[in-house]
């Protein structure tokens, strides 16, 4: 889900309350916070060698030790800290919208937001676990092009292995000494 459809459906609905589920009947509890919300920007290169760049928006949430029986965050509360991070810096809206959760029981995860369902008096925003995967793997179009796309020895040729240590041997012998400008 982008962050705008997120923020137009809490926009829809400011007096909702906010339920998000996190596993299946498992829910973050009702005194929730929101802690921060952030852009986050990716610049990797995968195991094929190819760079890839993309940006996020996670809002952080998190519960207090102490339970707050008299703190609920609803669909207004939430636009009412969205849109003083808005202010401070441009939150990025075309982007998928995660959100970052852990309680003692659950360890801290980015989740991605899979539905909003509009109930009598809140929004059930429905967060699932997403997977690792491998680019290079997905980039391929054919059966052969994806066995040989991920990485390791078995999909290397030898001789580009030696040659990776080769230089990864050079490196670190050269890495300590005054004229390599590391140290």
């Amino acid at each position: 889900m982008k962050t705008q459809e997120f923020i137009n459906t809490l926009r829809s609905c400011p007096n909702h309350g906010l339920v998000f589920e996190y596993e299946e009947g498992k829910y973050v509890r009702n005194d929730f916070h929101i802690t921060e919300i952030k852009n986050v920007n990716f610049d990797t290169v995968d195991c094929g060698g190819q760079r890839n760049q993309w940006s996020e928006t996670h809002i952080q949430l998190w519960e207090n030790s102490t339970l707050e029986p008299d703190h609920n965050v609803n669909a207004q509360k939430a636009l009412k800290i969205y849109d003083l991070v808005h202010h401070v810096r441009p939150t990025l809206t075309d982007t998928d919208i995660k959100i970052e959760y852990g309680n003692t029981s659950f360890h801290t995860a980015v989740l991605n937001v899979s539905e909003i369902l509009v109930e009598k008096d809140q929004l059930h925003i429905k967060l699932f676990e997403s997977t690792t995967t491998c680019k290079a793997k997905d980039r391929a179009s054919t059966e052969e092009e994806k066995a040989a796309a991920c990485c390791g020895p078995e999909t290397m040729p030898k001789s580009k292995v030696k040659l990776s240590l080769k230089s990864l041997k050079n490196q670190s012998e050269n890495c300590c000494e005054p004229s390599s400008g590391c140290c």
